[in-house]
């Protein structure tokens, strides 16, 4: 495998962690403020600034140290630094909301009613938050196609993706996930990356986990970003001890169609007559294959212009539906589709997943975490997407 050169973590940057700081301190000193105005007389304004960088620095031990460890206590750590900056952030923004409303219709609350009404809603949202995070939902898509051998009259097919397993993420989330998929009795699974997030090392209770799956056409992952940022080797060993077939940049025929795969970032890599590596493993399976149902994994929901029409289905998901922030657009920063089924040129689909993980702290609103149930029927027709 030739050696890549893969973009780092974007908060690797010092850049990013100049201007995280520089926020979040300015908005830790605006609620400080708010509580001096509040109890001028007493030491509230303190107090939170002493919870405020004790909380924080509680992440940042977890994340950036090696001394802990207990992969139980920094989860835990990380937790609770993640969902006080969380509760920081809303407190901040509904104050600023109040301060804007009062300016508007020239009506202001007491200070003290301010803050306490801006803390029990960024309460509340992180409890709603929290309950989203842990509900998986199951999207269920049919397609029907000409191109299923006629001894096969349906492919039922599970996504998942992004599952961010590792120090922060594993055994109960895994247990939530498989046990849905296992309901819907899959011919295959598959993985659309970001299985890992963090060292799997000695991860046994997952792997089992895994291989208890019993699956007529097997299970086939590709990697995405984050399983290239700590230990890339670790992360294959994990899926292929897992069961998973990993393709990188590869095809294989199973179920009656035709499985295809490309690594992270693959459209980035330019091989002959200028091609991605990735257009050229969906250009030449499309010329051995014309006449067979093409699935598409690819971990970001990019969609490179001369391939449309080359696949006949591309599952991706990297997006986690925006997780934290989901408005206007889920893919307002993030190059690609939003979440859901997208038909494309020359007869191709994309369904872009939420996936069933999250990235920092385990919360989600307005993105649910979701499988999809995808069913490959052999007749003529249109996609159709229904959620339960």
């Amino acid at each position: 495998m030739e050696d890549r050169v893969f973009e780092r973590r974007f908060s690797e940057h010092p850049a990013f962690w100049a201007a995280c700081v520089t926020a979040v301190t300015l908005i830790y000193v605006y609620i400080f403020g708010k509580l001096n105005e509040a109890r001028p007389q007493r030491d509230a304004g303190a107090i939170w600034l002493l919870l405020c960088f004790s909380m924080t620095g509680l992440s940042y031990v977890a994340r950036r140290t090696e001394t802990i460890r207990g992969t139980l206590l920094r989860r835990w750590m990380d937790r609770a630094g993640s969902v006080w900056l969380l509760f920081a952030i809303f407190s901040f923004s509904a104050l600023i909301s109040f301060e804007a409303a009062g300016k508007i219709f020239s009506v202001r609350l007491p200070a003290g009613a301010e803050v306490a009404a801006a803390f029990l809603l960024a309460l509340a949202a992180i409890a709603a938050g929290m309950r989203e995070a842990q509900i998986i939902e199951t999207t269920r898509i049919t397609i029907e196609t000409e191109k299923l051998p006629p001894e096969l009259p349906r492919l039922r097919i599970v996504q998942i993706t992004d599952l961010h397993l590792g120090p922060y993420s594993g055994v109960k989330l895994l247990a939530r996930v498989l046990r849905r998929v296992r309901e819907e009795e899959p011919d295959m699974v598959v993985a659309t990356g970001d299985v890992a997030d963090g060292p799997l090392e000695g991860r046994r209770r997952e792997i089992a986990m895994f291989r208890r799956l019993k699956l007529k056409y097997g299970f086939f992952a590709v990697m995405g970003n984050h399983d290239f940022y700590d230990d890339e080797e670790e992360a294959r060993a994990f899926m292929r001890r897992a069961g998973m077939r990993l393709l990188d940049a590869e095809a294989e025929y199973a179920g009656g169609i035709v499985v295809e795969g490309v690594s992270d970032r693959d459209h980035l890599l330019k091989e002959k007559w200028n091609l991605s590596r990735s257009e050229t493993l969906i250009v030449n399976t499309k010329s051995r294959n014309p006449d067979k149902f093409i699935l598409l994994l690819r971990h970001r929901p990019v969609v490179e212009i001369g391939t449309q029409g080359m696949f006949d289905l591309q599952l991706s998901g990297h997006t986690h539906g925006g997780q934290l922030l989901p408005y206007p657009s889920s893919r307002l920063f993030l190059r690609g589709h939003s979440r859901g089924v997208k038909k494309l040129k020359n007869g191709s689909m994309l369904y872009v997943s939420n996936g069933v993980g999250y990235v920092g702290p385990p919360l989600r609103f307005f993105a649910p975490p979701e499988i999809v149930v995808i069913d490959l029927v052999r007749k003529n027709g249109s996609p159709a997407e229904e959620r339960r």
